[in-house]
């Protein structure tokens, strides 16, 4: 299903048909993914509804708009009025990666409307100008890439990050649908995607980590050493949040353990 915001279409789904006296769980993908990316994880029932969107740039959402709508600011202020146009007046977020991002800009631009934050394998950003200028310098080469060369290119250097390397473990199926998807996307939306709406770009949200009074989760895998350490982190500035680190996983934890996650949201969501 597709929704106009403000003169742009973002593509949505309910991964079941919505019930009004359910809770509703808001799920946002990571960069290169896509709405179907959390099905894995709510294949089973559930007693609660989920709707996925797609971010802009990806899937289904419009690619060729204003770059501007591509902001962190500018985009959860769309994502918040098309939650509001289906007539869902507060709910959960669970983003992956850059939709985590995307998930604590939304929850700190708009505190009323969140019942609860998931955060899987997310930061609050860059703390120093030094770090999101060298930041953004590396995602505007990878944004030029984007446009100059093939998508295939890009898409064989991207799943050879480090970042992935736990993927490698599973099924062969699993990794070709993980790559058929990132083949799926439009080179134009990846590169806005990271030129304006990248870690390098975003706002640094650690200043506002104390101030979330929402329940708060973040999922790591035990692999992903880097995340897990930020997670510490975040939790020294907001002693509220949980931390769950998921054995045998890295990065992308819904992928690599959905079993698991799907229990541990279910577990978290009914205890809130």
């Amino acid at each position: 299903m597709k929704i106009n915001v403000n003169g742009v279409n973002y593509s949505y789904q309910w991964y079941r048909p919505y019930l009004a006296d359910l809770p509703t769980l808001v799920v946002l993908h990571g960069f290169t993914g896509t709405s179907d990316s959390f099905r894995p994880v709510f294949a089973q029932e559930t007693s609660f509804n989920v709707l996925a969107i797609d971010l802009l740039g990806h899937g289904g959402s419009a690619s060729h708009v204003h770059p501007l709508r591509y902001e962190m600011i500018q985009m959860v202020t769309d994502l918040a009025e098309l939650v509001d146009r289906l007539t869902v007046d507060r709910y959960y977020l669970y983003g992956y990666s850059m939709g985590a991002r995307t998930a604590l800009a939304w929850t700190v631009a708009f505190p009323d409307k969140i019942a609860g934050l998931i955060m899987e394998s997310g930061s609050p950003g860059l703390e120093s100008e030094s770090a999101r200028s060298l930041r953004r310098r590396n995602d505007q080469r990878l944004a030029v890439r984007l446009i100059q060369q093939p998508l295939v290119d890009f898409v064989d250097y991207w799943q050879e990050l480090p970042l992935f390397a736990s993927q490698k473990r599973l099924p062969k199926e699993i990794q070709q649908q993980v790559r058929a998807t990132r083949l799926s996307q439009q080179a134009f939306g990846l590169a806005m995607s990271l030129y304006y709406s990248g870690t390098g770009t975003q706002p640094s949200f650690w200043q506002n980590l104390a101030d979330i009074q929402c329940p708060f989760l973040v999922l790591t895998g035990e692999w992903d050493e880097k995340f897990f350490l930020i997670a510490k982190k975040m939790q020294q500035q907001q002693p509220a949040l949980n931390i769950i680190s998921v054995s045998k996983a890295g990065h992308c934890v819904h992928l690599e353990r959905p079993d698991v996650v799907a229990n541990e949201v279910h577990a978290w969501l009914t205890a809130h």
